[in-house]
């Protein structure tokens, strides 16, 4: 699983966990779009929608979400664990 997947990091400006978070879906073959929530209104509007009280959040395939750090749910997610 992975590389056909659509995935969207909402972020904050200079956030480390983002880019953790970032450079370990791109280790498990996925590219992730950046979408920053202090510098984008739309992108703002989209995190609140999804749940807006936690950076990063992680959207994939726009129905399963992770928030903060957690790469255990993003591999569960993936299917590198728990499959």
């Amino acid at each position: 699983m992975g590389s056909g997947m659509d995935a969207v990091i909402y972020c904050r400006s200079g956030e480390v966990d983002s880019q953790v978070l970032r450079e370990h879906l791109q280790g498990l073959g996925v590219e992730p779009r950046m979408r920053s929530v202090d510098g984008d209104p739309v992108a703002r509007r989209e995190w609140e929608d999804w749940d807006g009280q936690v950076t990063p959040l992680l959207v994939l395939d726009r129905h399963q979400i992770v928030r903060g750090l957690d790469r255990a749910r993003v591999d569960q997610l993936l299917g590198w664990i728990g499959s």
